[in-house]
Order: structure tokens, then sequence, then C-alpha cells
């Protein structure tokens, strides 16, 4: 009988082991980090050819946006010394702006250029409308045909 019990609490033990093992596997596959650009700038190589996720500020006067390629370049920054180049060919955001938290996600080059190929912005969730009485008159006045 004593037999018997140990098997099934050893047996309980083993499942309740797997069951923490796989938990933690997913739980780490899930996990966001975001590196900031001063940590990529600091050792580089260490980043290179990998892929990453920066969050910074985009650069005021750095962005530069060609929509014939859509081809978007802009140095992004966390603490506005150090300065990460990141280009993103793709569509341009409608909320991306300088002074605009970004998130940025691709594989440094050996050149210290981020090749972005996900571009996320950063926003308030607070929308607020304008309570200008003026604006609304000349905008209902604009659908009057």
């Amino acid at each position: 009988m004593q037999r018997r019990k140990l098997k099934y609490i050893v047996g309980a033990l083993l499942v309740i082991a797997i069951g923490i093992g796989i938990f933690v596997s997913v739980s780490s596959k899930n996990l966001t980090y975001y590196y900031t650009p001063s940590e990529v700038l600091k050792s580089p190589a260490e980043y290179t050819e990998q892929t990453i996720r920066v969050m910074g500020l985009v650069e005021e006067g750095s962005v530069k946006w060609q929509p014939e390629g859509t081809r978007l370049s802009f140095r992004i920054s966390d603490d506005e010394a150090l300065f990460l180049s990141v280009e993103y060919i793709g569509a341009k955001p409608d909320m991306f702006k300088e002074n605009q938290g970004v998130v940025v996600e691709g594989k440094l080059t050996a050149k210290g250029l981020l090749m972005a190929s996900t571009l996320l912005v950063k926003h308030s969730e607070e929308y607020k409308v304008k309570d200008d009485k003026a604006d609304k008159q000349d905008y209902y006045d604009s659908l009057k045909l």
C-alpha cells in the first residue's frame, strides 16, 4: 500500500514539473524586450545580424521620406547623445512624426544601420476633439453642396 502511494506522489510531482517546464518555455518565447539606442550603440557587434526591437524618440530634422520607393529613414535616441540610424521600407504610418516615440524591429547591419521590418508608432490613448465652434461651423459649411 505504501509503495502505491509513493508511485502516485512521484507521478503527480513529475506531472507538475513538466507543466511548470512547459509554462516557462512558452512564457519566455512570448516575452517582448526592447533595447534602447544607447544599449545597441555601446556594443553594436553584440546585436549585428540578429532581429532586435529598439524603442526611442525620432530625432527632429532626421526624417527623410521617399514616397516613390516607400523608403523612410530617420534617427532615434533615448538620451539625445547617441543616435541610431534606421531605414524602413514600407508604408509610412500616418501618425509618424519627429519627436514621436517609435518601436522598430529589424536587423542591425555591420555599418550600424538598423534595417527595420516593422515600425510601430507610440501614441497617447487619449483623443480630444477641438471645442472650437468656428472650426465646427467651417466643417459643416464645407459639407453643404
